[in-house]
């Protein structure tokens, strides 16, 4: 303290704002991202509406003058049961994997392995992402309204069963629909020996390759193992979804993809946001967290979040 007092205040006051920029230019590059100047009437709330259910209320938005609405992407996500991450300089919407990927100030995003222009791209207002409804329905493929009268932004739920359900009745199937390079053995029990042996391999959400990570989330270490038998699955868990024949829980054998859904406080919007491999006798092999890929039981938290499942190679 005692140095601290010879020095001249104006000194002092011109080291603080140095200071001060030096940490806000820190800041900005490690973030990659740019805050943007809010647009429009600040101080405005509104609610979001799944359905008809309430989830979030008296959340700060952004109206432009023309009528269109910018609204926080993190609780816009957790609306449809999404969380935000994020990843280096993007931004990733999933449960255990990434099903969405977006970039602030850029318009090219991507819905697993399907590439997405959105209308408006993504902004930070006071340091947090934003988007307009137009970009997060684009995104979510799903509709999504603002009444400017009641402010509430609602966005349509998401109900994959039935999604998955007409595509397979349609015949529709992704690019991964015709397997390459199909070969799985005769004894699926063989997948499950291999899949054990990444027990503890640690969890990573939205990882890279296992050969340069040593790490997986719950679709890569499925595709991981598959692609040892040379199938070749897509990425992430809603895309392995659309692809083999879909079976009933009751018909469940060993080898098949089991889907699962978050649970939220009503039943309309279900999002296939995890994905295990059934091992037999009620059990499963999967990755979600700590301590990473674990032999579970099939047991009724798991069966309470059950979608659907799906046999790849008969």
């Amino acid at each position: 303290m005692r140095l601290l007092r010879k020095w001249p205040q104006t000194s002092l006051v011109l080291c603080t704002v140095l200071l001060l920029a030096a940490a806000a230019g820190c800041t900005g590059r490690r973030s990659g991202m740019n805050t943007a100047e809010a647009p429009g009437q600040k101080g405005r709330t509104a609610s979001i509406m799944v359905a008809n259910h309430e989830v979030f209320a008296d959340l700060p938005v952004y109206r432009e003058s023309g009528g269109r609405l910018w609204i926080p992407l993190k609780e816009s996500a957790g609306a449809m049961s999404l969380d935000l991450h994020n990843r280096g300089d993007r931004l990733a919407l999933g449960n255990t994997d990434a099903a969405y990927w977006l970039k602030v100030n850029d318009s090219k995003a991507a819905a697993g392995e399907r590439s997405i222009s959105l209308p408006q791209a993504p902004k930070l207002f006071d340091g947090k992402p934003y988007v307009t409804t137009e970009t997060l329905s684009a995104l979510l493929a799903t509709p999504v309204h603002w009444n400017e009268q009641s402010g509430q932004v609602t966005i349509t739920p998401i109900d994959d069963r039935t999604r998955l359900a007409l595509q397979q009745q349609a015949g529709m199937t992704l690019g991964h629909g015709q397997l390459r390079g199909l070969s799985l053995p005769a004894d699926k029990d063989e997948i499950i020996q291999f899949a054990k042996k990444y027990i503890g391999t640690p969890y990573d959400f939205g990882s890279s390759s296992y050969s340069a990570s040593h790490k997986f989330d719950c679709s890569s270490f499925v595709q991981h193992v598959y692609a040892h038998f040379g199938v070749d699955l897509p990425r992430t868990a809603r895309d392995q979804a659309e692809v083999g024949q879909t079976i009933p829980q009751s018909q469940l054998q060993t080898g098949d993809l089991m889907f699962f859904y978050t649970p939220d406080r009503f039943e309309t919007n279900r999002i296939v946001g995890h994905v295990g491999i059934y091992a037999g006798s009620g059990r499963m092999i999967q990755t979600y967290g700590d301590p990473g890929v674990v032999m579970s039981d099939f047991n009724d938290y798991w069966k309470g979040r059950f979608l659907l499942a799906k046999r790849v190679g008969g």
